[in-house]
């Protein structure tokens, strides 16, 4: 009897002790200045890939040409 209590009173007790850490860790995470960090984080992510995308796709013609002369040095 003993043998199959113990087991369950463990099970049980880091069941519970476990769902008050993930509720004490989403109530962190969920708290408004991590929000908002998190909001600014992910808006300045999509900056550099929005940057990143219109920077790849100008043409090199329209580059002034010392940037394209040492871009050829490069490739060279």
């Amino acid at each position: 009897m003993l043998e199959t209590l113990i087991p369950l009173v463990i099970n049980k007790s880091v069941e519970i002790i476990l769902g008050l850490l993930l509720e004490k860790f989403w109530a962190w995470v969920l708290k408004d200045n991590n929000y908002q960090r998190l909001n600014q984080f992910l808006k300045m992510q999509v900056l550099a890939l929005y940057l990143n995308w219109v920077l790849l796709k100008k043409p090199l013609k329209y580059l002034p040409e010392s940037v394209q002369e040492s871009n050829s040095e490069i490739n060279d």
